[in-house]
């Protein structure tokens, strides 16, 4: 489910700026393109509810790389809009779930967004791994 959250905000951004690249679960070492996005996991949590419900908090963390270092005036533009954007996923199943706790702010001439997302996950099926024997003499 975690990948769904990911999945919405990547597309979420690629609407919202056609022209920046989104990073995600990869590992850029050298040639980042700007402007660009990266979307990376912060604190997971999980709580169970009743009716063997799961929640599962999840935040997530974008830092936005301008073209130009030291424009803090597209900084707040980009990070503002896409505060919007993240606000509500649509997620590849379909379904939507809504960030909260939505932050932004500049530092090291980045833009860092967060948000968090919680969503309520179904109980998984069990079934019985051992039937009744009878045993005859």
């Amino acid at each position: 489910m975690v990948d769904a959250i990911l999945d919405g905000i990547s597309r979420a951004l690629a609407d919202g700026f056609p022209a920046c690249r989104i990073y995600g679960d990869e590992r850029v070492r050298q040639g980042l393109k700007t402007p660009g996005f990266f979307v990376g996991l912060g604190t997971c949590k999980q709580r169970q509810l009743p009716g063997g419900m799961m929640q599962l908090r999840q935040s997530v963390e974008v830092t936005y790389f301008p073209e130009g270092q030291g424009d803090y005036k597209e900084l707040w533009a980009v990070g503002t809009k896409a505060l919007g954007l993240l606000d509500t996923l649509t997620l590849p199943d379909g379904s939507m779930v809504r960030g909260t706790t939505k932050t932004c702010d500049t530092g090291d001439g980045l833009m860092h967004l967060r948000a968090t997302y919680t969503l309520r996950l179904k109980p998984t099926e069990t079934s019985e791994l051992m039937g009744d024997i009878t045993i005859q003499m």
